[in-house]
């Protein structure tokens, strides 16, 4: 059995903002099992992807720059980007639907040993050169009855150099005959 929960939020969604520029947002789909995953994006006008992929050793999910065509998907079809994305979702990397196991993995593609800053120096620098910006949504989707997870403080400390924001989608799966509870917070 699978349920579709629709995208609500509490206050305006960045999400919203990334469709006016032209990246196709997300309808999760939740089943019975938990779900969590991040995504990483770094978006502006001037931004050039293949700066970022030359400091982050991992391939985009998607990358353009402003005014190239990209395919969104197959309901979306072939776009013009609106500004220059780089775009990383890590449930195309990790198979966990553990939360803290998905932070941990950006949190180690920004800092690849313990106290090496460089790929987060180099980055903020990159942001700051093409007036761009970082953003993080974290998704998390869990059974009846569960928690919904938090951001450790230790995460939001470790990126805030980059001046990013953190916007969480979060819900449980509803029992039977009772409604979801959803929760979209921005930091």
């Amino acid at each position: 059995m699978q349920t579709v929960l629709p995208y609500t939020a509490t206050e305006r969604s960045p999400t919203s903002k990334a469709n006016r520029l032209a990246i196709s947002t997300m309808k999760t789909e939740l089943q019975t099992a938990a779900k969590a995953f991040v995504t990483l994006r770094f978006a502006g006008d001037d931004l050039d992807p293949a700066d970022i992929s030359n400091v982050l050793p991992i391939k985009p999910t998607r990358a353009h720059r402003k005014g190239e065509m990209f395919f969104a998907g197959p309901r979306a079809g072939t776009l013009r980007g609106r500004t220059g994305i780089w775009y990383l979702a890590t449930d195309k990397f990790l198979d966990s639907d553990r939360l803290d196991d998905h932070l941990r993995f950006v949190h180690d593609l920004l800092y690849p040993e313990s106290g090496d800053n460089q790929r987060l120096v180099r980055l903020r620098d990159i942001l700051g050169r093409t007036h761009s910006q970082a953003h993080f949504t974290c998704f998390w989707h869990g059974n009846p009855g569960e928690t919904p997870p938090s951001i450790p403080s230790r995460f939001k400390a470790a990126i805030e150099p980059l001046a990013a924001d953190i916007e969480t989608d979060f819900a449980v799966a509803p029992e039977a005959g009772r409604p979801d509870r959803r929760s979209a917070i921005r930091r």
